[in-house]
């Protein structure tokens, strides 16, 4: 026997403990020793053993909340995999094995602790895409564009619903100042104020056009797109649009602290019914979206915010009152939103981090995860095509934030402290210019009239995220989030006053901060009363 067999032997004796001779000649004092050894041996790995089945249910449940799973999944967050040993394996270690391994999972998770205090910083550098024939013999980026969309749409269509109608988005480069009117003005050139049964709905892009500019967006170009059914334009319209606005600070809706918040579509949909107005006389309810640079302090720096102040209602209209202004309030919100009404909110902003990890950059091309779309509005038209919605039924369709958000905190993503001098490439814009832009959407939201085909419609929806995106897109979006008692209430122009106190915390977290007062600040938009 080589020694190496007289360890294995050796190792092999101690950990299956004394034999049945060995046992047989001991006292019953030393039995009874054993015996009472051997129960404590037993009640530590049934510890171990029942804490080990506790972490990986815990970790599997922390998993199945992610919006990605699968390879997605697995570079934006990490191995899915539960590491260590079995529950069986646990069961059968001896004192001294139990004590090494007890050893070695304490230095794991303390080095982890050390180097990465705060959750994981920095994801691993993009994995490279396939080597295919589209990825290696396709030069021109919008061929090998055209060739992943077409594997995707092929992948989709075992999914897509009988009857779906077409979907089209109608892009308009509006300025800040001006594009409410603006985007009314192209609703009557387009025909469409006169068929609002063909609109799926419409929003301000939130990307930031020249993000290296400081100030308000009001001279600046603001993007803005219509979803609808039909190639535009029908005939031109005469027929005026109404555009109400709803301000995110106007204490509209009776919340308590705890309760449900008001997601800006059930408010625009309640407010629609109280007029006795459906989906299919309504052009869209858009979030009106701000997103532009704030000072942080003496030293010049500056933070690129983007916050939700508040909505629009746009519907066909006509001169005299605006009639919605006139509703009664506080304005009856169910807390799970209007009846009949079905509100859909995707984690766009997941699948950005996987296929367009660098927003100052256009998207990935080839994309590493080809089998997720690779721009929001391919995420609607997905829904909309599995789903089978009609655009008569259809109150909201959105790209859009929520809240607060700072968008320079996505730095990470894009290997580092951005320069905004020079940040990104020139990129096209709808009025036909290249610019530098910053990608900013975040979440994808519909709103619809429901009926029986749209729930087997959205089974259809969840077959198709679990087989082909390997995702579950509503998880982490913080829809209808508890009432928090608002750190500061109506006070004008709070927002840069909020920033500029962030000033005040180390350097690295000032963002953070001012992110997190801000959100207290507007999160819960159009609830009442603000404090309990």
């Amino acid at each position: 026997m080589g020694l190496r067999d007289r360890i294995k032997s050796t190792v092999s004796t101690l950990s299956s403990g004394p034999s049945p001779e060995a046992l047989a000649r001991l006292t019953p004092e030393q039995r009874a020793k054993y015996d009472a050894k051997m129960a404590q041996v037993a009640a530590v790995q049934g510890e171990a053993a029942q804490a080990k089945a506790e972490v990986d249910a815990e970790h599997r449940e922390r998993v199945a909340r992610r919006p990605l799973h699968g390879p997605a999944g697995e570079w934006v967050y990490g191995s899915s995999a539960v590491v260590g040993l079995t529950p069986e394996q646990i069961a059968t270690m001896t004192p001294a094995e139990m004590g090494a391994w007890t050893a070695s999972q304490s230095k794991a998770q303390l080095k982890d602790l050390v180097t990465n205090p705060f959750g994981r910083t920095k994801p691993p550098a993009a994995p490279m895409a396939p080597a295919t024939v589209a990825s290696t013999t396709v030069r021109d980026r919008l061929e090998q564009a055209a060739v992943e969309r077409a594997a995707r749409d092929a992948a989709r269509q075992p999914y897509l619903a009988e009857h779906r109608p077409p979907v089209v988005f109608s892009r308009l480069a509006t300025r800040g100042k001006t594009q409410i009117e603006e985007v009314a003005t192209y609703l009557a050139s387009s025909g469409l104020v006169a068929r609002p049964d063909l609109v799926y709905g419409l929003y301000r892009v939130p990307d930031r056009i020249s993000p290296a500019l400081g100030g308000s967006e009001n001279g600046r170009v603001v993007e803005w797109d219509v979803v609808h059914a039909a190639p535009v334009p029908l005939a031109p319209s005469s027929m005026p649009v109404m555009a109400t606005f709803f301000d995110g600070q106007e204490r509209v809706v009776h919340r308590r602290v705890g309760q449900p918040s008001v997601v800006d579509e059930d408010l625009g949909v309640a407010a629609l019914a109280a007029m006795g107005v459906g989906p299919e006389r309504t052009l869209g309810i858009a979030r009106h979206l701000i997103v532009r640079r704030y000072s942080q302090g003496e030293d010049g720096s500056t933070d690129l915010l983007s916050h939700v102040t508040g909505m629009c209602v746009f519907r066909p209209g006509g001169p005299g009152v605006d009639a919605m202004q006139q509703i009664p309030r506080p304005i009856d919100v169910p807390h799970g939103g209007p009846a009949g009404v079905h509100v859909e909110a995707l984690n766009w902003g997941a699948v950005a981090r996987a296929v367009h990890p660098q927003p100052h950059h256009a998207y990935t091309i080839p994309s590493p995860f080809p089998y997720l779309p690779s721009t929001p509005q391919e995420l609607i038209r997905m829904y909309l095509e599995v789903v089978g919605v009609r655009p008569a039924d259809c109150y909201a369709t959105s790209v859009t934030q929520d809240g607060v958000s700072a968008l320079e905190s996505q730095e990470w993503l894009a290997g580092g402290l951005i320069e905004w001098s020079t940040a990104g490439e020139s990129l096209p814009c709808a009025d036909g210019k290249d610019r530098r832009r910053f990608a900013s959407g975040r979440l994808v939201m519909l709103a619809y009239r429901d009926r029986p085909d749209y729930e087997v419609g959205r089974q259809r929806w969840e077959a198709y995220q679990t087989d082909v995106l390997q995702a579950s897109l509503e998880n982490g979006t913080d829809v209808r989030a508890p009432v928090e008692a608002p750190l500061l209430d109506g006070i004008p122009g709070g927002l840069r006053q909020l920033v500029k106190a962030a000033q005040k915390v180390d350097r690295i977290f000032a963002t953070d901060a001012a992110h997190e007062d801000l959100k207290r600040l507007v999160q819960h938009r159009y609830c009442s009363p603000p404090v309990e």
